[in-house]
Parts: structure tokens; C-alpha cells; sequence
């Protein structure tokens, strides 16, 4: 039976703000860098080859990078640096690191070799000319998984140590590699077709940058061990680790699978998948700095609770992570919805990327802005089971949501075009959520329950906020813009999305939410400051 003390409380907020910093750095620069390739591309048939042809390497980095390898590398890390001390810990991290590169090494050649059967799973409508661009692509980007997947363990060994801010920021080079060289592009009005494979080669470049930046930090917690190759899996918790990571995968990465399903579904219109793309990019803003952030902290805090034999403090670990995670997703997703159109307008409408690509971004983002919170907040949710060792519930709920995912969008699709598909992965990700909020509460009560009086606040809230900003973008943001300078435009979208936000933190300290409360001494800190 668990223990159901509360040992000394692991910190959660401020470990995840300082996550949730650096994460925001790198989602605002990778929002520049998908300005910089909307300008160089839009949502021409070129830009649907890179879509369908970085969507498995990027799969698997997502695997790697924010979730499957951590969730089932750190709770094995922390329980051998608890049991054993530190010196056993590095020890697991460089068989880890060898094992890993040996069999993300492996992978690559066979993605280089096997890019044409690749690209015809993704891209399975599409006309031959661009398979056949897209195969090329494939070969030039599959690299990019070695090097994300050692900066994937890096990650995993610094969060063990408390180590949140620079794994959290290494993103961010990638992003800039990318818009450095995208403006180079830009610059000297690089033929698109040569343009783009030379993007395909920054992103090798940004995912080695990504490993590099976190090499100081790793030395600096006193690790020196050699990778070390184990083939044949002799160490013991290196097969616990690989063990579960097959269950994680499919427990953390259901979104990523059922953006690879509606992916291969986008290739039978022009322009569906670069659309999607461009915005999901702007969900994938509030899912990484609230989602990402919170899953982080919570299953490292988690993985030592359990190390501990503290379940009651696990628990108490999950609620602080979804009652943060409700508090700022929801009104992230309320303004996505209500400002899509000016948002995409501020942020892409340039160069090649005209009025009609702002209209059918803007719809397709309306559609994924629903599902934010799920997103986010599975996460939060997911490590309540991982930090105690059991994968296997996480991926049942996975699987649940990829078949929620299916069914909407093969069953929507011929209506609703490529919105069915955005509408898809919001229900799949809501099955997702739901099914592991109700298995918790059934094996472990309703101690990690955010409860019912803060949602129904945060959700007034959200609802005098979102009030507020459709009658604005009705009135001003959404009409006739032709006579107003983008610069002019642009400004005023900013102040819009800035006044609602404040708007929203004032309503919920109104409302007596101490999460309201403590943003709002924050800022007030930070304007003595």
C-alpha cells in the first residue's frame, strides 16, 4: 500500500515558470521561424512537401524530445541517483546515451533508405512530382533525429538534477538557426525549390545546436562518463527503461500520431497540410509553455516523490500542475479562438503569404483552439501513472484518443475539408485528457482533482474575457484593413492580446483565485522593478 504522507511539498510553480520562460523564448522564435518559412513558401505545394516530409522525423522527436524518452528515462534516473548516489545515476545516463545513439543511428539510415515507402504512408494523395521532391527532403532531414535524441537524454539528465532553465531554452537555437538562415534566404531571393532544401538542411543544423548548448551544463553537475554501447541490454534498468518506452510512446505522443493521421489525410487538397501546419504552430505556443513546462516539472517532482514512497505527495504534485494548467490554457485557447484571424494576419500575412492563406489558417486554428487545454493539461495528467512506473494506463487512453481521432476525421472530412481534421485531433486529445482524469480518480481518489469551484471560476472568467475580445476583433480587427498599415495593424493586435490577458488575471483575483492573486503580485514587482 502507498504512503499517504505529504513529505515537504516539491515546488511546482516556480520550477515550471522558469521552464515555462525559456520555453516561451523558444515558441515565440519558432513562431518567427514559421513567419520567415510562410514568407519564403506560404501555402503553395512546396510548403506541403516539407510538411509531409519533416512529419515522421519530427514524430520521433517528439518522442524523443518532450515526453516518450523522459518519461520513462527520468523516474529510472532519479530512483538509481536515490538508491545508489550520483555516480550510479551517470552511469545509466551514458548507457543511455550509447544505446540511443547506436539505435537512433540505425534508424536514420534506414529513414534515408526507406524515404520513399515513408513518404507514401504521409503523403498518400499527393501528385507524383511532389513525392518525388518530398523523398529528397525526407533524406536531407532524417539526421536531424540523431542529434535530437542525445539532446533528448541531456534534457532528461539536467531535470534530474533540478536542472529546468537551459534543456528548457536549447530549443530556441534550433529556431534560430532557422530564421537566421531563412532571412539569408529571404535576402537574396533564393529560388523556392533550392530554398527549401537548404532550410531542410538548417534544421539538421538547429537540432545539433539544440545538443550543443546543453554540453556546459551537463559537465557542470559533474558528469564525465563515455557513452557506453549496451547492445544487449545487460544493465538492468536499462531495460526498464526500454521496457517502457514503447507504452510511453503511445501514452505521451497520441497528439503527434494523430497529426501524422490528418496529415496523410491533408495530402488530397492543395494547401490543407501547410495550412494545418501554420496553425497548429500558433497552438503549440500555449502547449509548450504551459504544457510542456508543467509536464516537465511534474513528472521529475513526481518521479522523486515516488522514489520516495510518497503517493500522497505525487498526488498533491498533479493537482498544483492541472489547476495551473486550467488557469492558463483555457484563456489561452478562448483568445486563440476569438483573435484567430488578426493573429494569423500579424504573425504570417508577407511576401508570398497573401489574404487567402490568412483566411484558411485562421479557420483551421479556430478548429485545433478547443482542444488546448486537453493538450496541455495530458501532459500534467499523464505523469500522475509514469512517475509510479505504470505506462501501460497512459497508453490505453492514448489509443483511445487516436481512435476518437480516426472516427471524426474520416467521418467529417468530406464536409468539412481540412477543418475536420483540426476538429479531430482537439477530440482526440479531449478523449485522451478525459479517459486518464477518470482512471486517476478511480485508483487514486480525488486527491489530485483541481476541483469543481476553480474550474467553473476559471471558465467565468474566460467567458467575460473572450466576450470582450470578439466584440473588439467585430469591430475593428476582423473588418476592412487595406487602409491601416501592417505595422499600425500588427500594434494594435498586440495591445489587444496583452489588455485581454490583464483583463483576465484581474477578473480571476476578483473572483478570490489565489493563482489570479499571485500573477498579479508579480506584475506588480516586476513594475516596481
Amino acid at each position: 500500500m502507498e504512503d499517504t504522507r505529504i513529505a515537504t511539498p516539491e515546488p511546482v510553480a516556480k520550477p515550471a515558470g522558469k521552464v515555462a520562460a525559456a520555453t516561451m523564448c523558444s515558441r515565440v522564435l519558432g513562431l518567427l521561424r514559421e513567419a520567415v518559412f510562410a514568407a519564403l513558401f506560404a501555402t503553395r505545394s512546396i510548403a506541403d512537401a516539407y510538411i509531409f516530409a519533416f512529419r515522421i522525423p519530427n514524430l520521433l522527436r517528439d518522442f524523443f524530445a518532450e515526453g516518450a524518452l523522459s518519461a520513462a528515462f527520468v523516474p529510472e534516473l532519479a530512483k538509481a541517483r536515490e538508491e545508489e548516489g550520483d555516480k550510479a545515476a551517470f552511469r545509466l545516463a551514458a548507457r543511455v546515451f550509447g544505446t540511443l545513439a547506436a539505435a537512433a543511428g540505425l534508424i536514420v539510415i534506414l529513414g534515408i533508405v526507406f524515404a520513399p515507402a515513408i513518404v507514401a504512408v504521409v503523403a498518400v494523395d499527393a501528385p507524383a512530382e511532389m513525392r518525388l521532391f518530398t523523398i529528397k527532403l525526407t533524406r536531407v532531414m532524417f539526421p536531424f533525429l540523431f542529434v535530437i535524441a542525445l539532446a533528448a537524454v541531456a534534457m532528461g539528465v539536467l531535470n534530474t538534477w533540478r536542472r529546468y532553465f537551459v534543456p528548457a531554452v536549447a530549443p530556441a537555437f534550433f529556431n534560430v538557426v532557422a530564421v537566421v538562415g531563412g532571412g539569408v534566404l529571404l535576402l537574396l531571393g533564393t529560388e523556392p525549390e533550392t530554398a527549401m532544401l537548404v532550410w531542410a538542411g538548417l534544421v539538421v543544423l538547429g537540432g545539433a545546436a539544440q545538443l550543443l548548448i546543453q554540453l556546459p551544463s551537463l559537465f557542470a553537475i559533474g558528469y564525465r562518463e563515455r557513452p557506453v554501447v549496451d547492445a544487449g541490454l545487460a544493465d538492468a534498468r536499462l531495460r526498464r527503461i526500454v521496457r517502457r518506452m514503447g507504452p510511453v510512446v503511445l501514452s505521451l505522443a497520441a497528439t503527434n500520431i494523430m497529426l501524422v493521421i490528418t496529415t496523410a489525410l491533408a495530402s488530397r487538397g492543395e494547401g490543407w497540410a501547410s495550412s494545418l501546419n501554420y496553425a497548429f504552430r500558433l497552438v503549440h505556443l500555449p502547449i509548450g509553455v504551459i504544457g510542456v513546462a508543467l509536464g516537465t516539472v511534474v513528472l521529475a517532482a513526481g518521479a522523486r516523490r515516488s522514489a520516495a514512497d510518497d503517493g500522497a505527495g505525487v498526488d498533491d504534485i498533479v493537482r498544483r500542475g492541472l489547476r495551473l494548467n486550467w488557469f492558463l490554457a483555457l484563456p489561452s485557447a478562448t483568445g486563440l479562438f476569438v483573435l484567430a484571424q488578426p493573429l494569423v494576419r500579424m504573425i504570417y500575412e508577407r511576401g508570398a503569404f497573401g489574404a487567402e492563406s490568412t483566411a484558411s489558417v485562421s479557420e483551421a486554428l479556430a478548429w485545433y483552439a478547443g482542444g488546448i487545454v486537453f493538450y496541455a493539461g495530458i501532459k500534467a495528467a499523464a505523469p500522475q501513472f509514469l512517475a509510479r512506473g505504470d505506462t501501460r494506463t497512459p497508453m490505453l487512453c492514448s489509443l483511445l484518443g487516436i481512435a476518437a481521432n480516426l472516427a471524426v476525421a474520416l467521418g467529417a472530412v468530406g464536409a468539412l475539408g481540412y477543418r475536420a481534421l483540426a476538429l479531430a485531433v482537439a477530440v482526440g486529445a479531449a478523449t485522451n485528457y478525459v479517459s486518464l482524469r477518470l482512471l486517476a480518480r478511480r485508483r487514486f481518489g480525488g486527491g489530485s482533482a483541481p476541483g469543481m469551484a476553480f474550474l467553473g471560476r476559471c471558465a467565468l472568467a474566460c467567458a467575460l474575457m473572450g466576450g470582450a475580445g470578439w466584440a473588439i476583433a467585430d469591430s475593428w480587427l476582423s473588418g476592412d484593413r487595406s487602409a491601416v498599415s501592417g505595422w499600425l495593424d500588427a500594434a494594435f493586435t498586440l495591445g489587444v492580446v496583452l489588455g485581454l490577458s490583464a483583463f483576465y488575471f484581474l477578473v480571476t483575483a476578483a473572483l478570490g483565485m489565489k493563482e489570479g492573486a499571485a500573477f498579479g503580485r508579480l506584475f506588480s514587482r516586476r513594475s516596481e522593478r
